[in-house]
């Protein structure tokens, strides 16, 4: 009966060893280090727990391999301006309201305004004499009554202006017929008129464009005639005629070329002419052109020509005002009549 009763655990069998809990769970290796600190943990003992808790890695909330999150050859954002003025503690900048367009309230057509080069106002020099800022006159133009609305000398700016010039010019003599020869030709000219700004006068502001009317009178070289058509004698009949006198009166269109003073201009004339022609008894009525550029009211370049039947001259000349060249001829003048030179 005692024997039966002693083999009874051992047919039940023994009871299974209870599972150890997460905290008595050791590393591996952590038996190594402790051996090596100077004494190995007995079995079934309980480990400390750390001072700082138990470590756990940190959660991964961006791919590291973004540029925007800073890994590898990220490129830090900049501050904003906002960001920039509220990291100095003054505050976001100023807002600065564009003032509101003004309202135009006219209806109906609205002529525009002129641009262009020609429109554009006078830079400012960047040599100034000293004398200028005191000068009463430094605002209107040379010689000119009414703050420029007529002038004695031509200017950019006046409303109507006075020709009065004299030229010289040099040429050449077309004889278009068997009648002559084509001879160099010698010119002096004297001219006057007047020329106006229609646009500057009924707008008040400023235009390039200006019309008058021009009158001349001039004295050149002869011509040479040849009447007689003898193969024998060609000298026989060849006659030098007197100095040929004309008069002219032309339109003239005026194109200034700035707003500056004593600006550039280019001028182009048509007009009749009244002259003599070679030989031929009487005075008789041609066509006349020019083309020139004036520098202001001072003087100026041309280039013209009278066309009548059979005879055309045309000449480059050299202008200039009665101002500078009227002395000049006074003086020219008495000393032909000094020396005996009947005129």
């Amino acid at each position: 009966m005692l024997a039966h009763l002693l083999s009874l655990p051992l047919v039940l069998g023994a009871p299974a060893p209870a599972a150890p809990s997460e905290a008595e769970v050791e590393d591996p290796g952590a038996g190594e280090g402790d051996e090596g600190e100077g004494g190995a943990a007995e079995d079934g003992s309980e480990d400390t727990p750390s001072e700082f808790g138990e470590l756990e890695p940190a959660p991964e909330t961006r791919d590291p391999l973004d540029s925007a999150s800073g890994g590898y050859g990220a490129v830090a954002p900049l501050p904003t301006e906002t960001e920039a003025f509220e990291s100095d503690g003054a505050g976001a900048p100023p807002v600065v309201e564009a003032p509101a367009a003004k309202r135009n309230n006219k209806t109906g057509f609205q002529e525009p305004e002129d641009y262009g080069p020609f429109f554009e106002p006078e830079p400012v020099s960047e040599v100034v004499f000293p004398g200028d800022a005191h000068r009463p006159d430094r605002n209107q133009p040379f010689a000119s009554v009414a703050g420029g609305t007529f002038c004695f000398v031509e200017d950019s700016s006046c409303k109507a202006a006075l020709i009065a010039d004299a030229d010289i010019g040099v040429g050449l003599n077309i004889i278009t017929t068997d009648r002559g020869f084509d001879v160099p030709y010698t010119q002096l000219r004297v001219r006057g008129g007047l020329t106006i700004r229609p646009i500057p006068l009924a707008k008040k502001r400023w235009h390039p464009w200006g019309i008058g009317l021009v009158a001349n009178w001039s004295i050149a070289s002869s011509s040479i005639t040849a009447t007689n058509q003898d193969p024998e004698d060609p000298n026989v009949g060849v006659v030098e005629t007197d100095p040929i006198q004309t008069y002219r009166i032309l339109l003239i269109n005026q194109l200034w070329l700035s707003q500056k003073r004593n600006a550039l201009h280019l001028d182009f004339s048509l007009g009749a002419g009244n002259s003599s022609v070679l030989d031929f008894p009487g005075r008789y009525w041609g066509t006349t052109a020019e083309v020139g550029v004036g520098f202001g009211g001072w003087g100026g370049l041309y280039f013209g020509g009278d066309f009548f039947d059979g005879d055309t001259r045309v000449v480059l000349g050299l202008r200039g005002h009665g101002i500078v060249t009227g002395p000049m001829i006074a003086l020219i003048v008495l000393g032909l009549v000094a020396g005996g030179v009947a005129l």
